[in-house]
């Protein structure tokens, strides 16, 4: 349970981020572009050295078949590279950000369906949030707008998206946590069998 709790807030600090950026994109939408680029440096940097450093705390058997090291030294370089080539890529950020908001729409639809199979009642309203946030994401790669306002669209695209990913994540925990509780202890079981 541990690890789960790790991955929890790890993902809702990642939704955090998303938060943050969006609400930059919306105050400053002229400006943003190259700073949302040394942002999104940033972020992948973070990204890469807490996988580094959940790979480095882990012993042998808790990393095998995860890949912690592949997408923390990817994350790192990646931010490295948006650093070395900022000014060819504030092209592509409206692509990057659309594209990253559709994945956040795929991923929770994912989670919708692990909520359903889990027994939790607001599974549907994760799907709902999931094909939103996926509409989202093509609008932007579609991007039909004014440069303004298409950098002020992705703002509010990645605070929905930051929002709903700790709505779902805490839905999820929640019903991790009372399931744990309703499984037998190693004291229960002792009972049963001494019956």
């Amino acid at each position: 349970m541990k690890l789960l709790k790790q991955i929890k807030w790890n993902l809702i600090a990642i939704a955090v981020a998303f938060i943050a950026l969006g609400v930059v994109l919306i105050i400053f939408p002229a400006e943003v572009m190259k700073t949302a680029c040394y942002i999104m440096a940033a972020l992948l940097i973070i990204i890469g050295v807490i996988s580094l450093v959940n790979y480095l705390r882990k012993d042998i058997v808790g990393i095998i078949y995860r890949y912690d090291l592949v997408v923390g030294l990817s994350c790192v370089l990646g931010g490295i590279l948006v650093i070395i080539k900022i000014n060819d890529l504030i092209m592509l950020i409206p692509v990057v950000l659309g594209f990253l908001v559709t994945i956040s729409g795929i991923l929770k639809m994912q989670n919708s369906v692990d909520m359903l199979r889990l027994g939790n009642g607001v599974w549907h309203v994760t799907f709902g949030l999931a094909i939103t946030n996926i509409v989202f994401g093509i609008v932007l790669l579609i991007n039909p707008f004014a440069a303004e306002l298409h950098v002020m669209l992705m703002g509010v695209a990645l605070i929905y998206s930051g929002l709903t990913d700790i709505f779902v994540t805490v839905a999820i925990s929640k019903k991790l946590s009372e399931m744990e509780k309703n499984l037998p202890t190693v004291k229960d079981e002792e009972k049963i069998q001494d019956m």
